[in-house]
């Protein structure tokens, strides 16, 4: 497929990371960008066709990270401190992720992109119940529940924390939480 840079730099908009995917429009889009709504509209005829385009894109991206995770670390506490990591850098670039926005919106999904959105969080909490067993196993590690409930503890923790630290506009709100949650494990 050949990459149109108006198509690329709609994708790259940081709107729907930063306001809610509800909160802005394509006329945003297009004054941030400098180009006319029917270049987007070429692109994307609705908005539920960039809502859905978006997810696929941020959910590759997001696999492609944890795969890097995975060839560069050893050591579980270490892949779980560069997983919390891509979450501060989301929250570092005023944004928040892509998926706990739009599940913050969920009710007002097309349905086709419900799938997409528990696909994104099954990935990242199957991931995580496997670096997190294998850091009990290995003795990094120390839980009472099971791999999968903490995984699941885990995520739910870094995505509130994102919307919390946004809502209060105070980084040190996440960073805190990022302290505690890799404590808690130890």
């Amino acid at each position: 497929m050949k990459s149109n840079s108006t198509r690329d730099h709609v994708l790259d908009s940081a709107l729907a990371q930063s306001r809610g995917f509800n909160a802005f429009s394509y006329a945003d889009i297009a004054s941030e960008l400098g180009v006319k709504k029917a270049s987007i509209h070429y692109y994307f005829p609705s908005k539920h066709d960039l809502e859905v385009e978006l997810l696929e894109r941020y959910t590759t991206g997001f696999i492609a990270e944890l795969d890097a995770i995975e060839r560069r670390t050893k050591g579980s506490v270490d892949k779980l401190r560069l997983y919390v990591d891509l979450y501060s850098a989301t929250l570092s670039n005023n944004r928040i992720c892509l998926g706990g926005m739009m599940a913050s919106d969920v009710g007002a999904l097309p349905a086709q992109l419900a799938p997409a959105l528990t696909f994104f969080f099954e990935k990242q909490i199957d991931w995580l119940a496997k670096v997190i067993k294998a850091g009990k196993h290995d003795g990094e590690l120390n839980f009472s529940e099971s791999a999968q409930s903490q995984a699941s503890v885990f995520l739910a923790a870094l995505q509130g924390g994102l919307l919390i630290a946004n809502a209060m506009d105070d980084d040190a709100v996440f960073k805190r939480l990022k302290k505690t949650l890799l404590t808690q494990l130890r």
